[in-house]
């Protein structure tokens, strides 16, 4: 695969089934990304389309 570029696929896991009946205000995403190559991706969350910066990977959303 020298050279051979591909892109990722990429998933998004929806929060455990606990979490949704949880009476806690916040769930858990998980982005799984995989298949690519090269090895070095930059992966960033988003919002409306707007890149999210690193210290809003948590928290309030909405």
């Amino acid at each position: 695969l020298t050279g051979k570029r591909l892109p990722p696929s990429v998933f998004l896991l929806p929060p455990p089934s606990e979490e949704l009946t949880s009476p806690r205000p916040t769930l858990s995403l998980t982005c799984l990304v995989r298949g690519f190559f090269p090895e070095s991706i930059d992966v960033q969350w988003q919002k409306g389309q707007e890149n999210l910066d690193s210290g809003e990977n948590s928290g309030d959303f909405g």
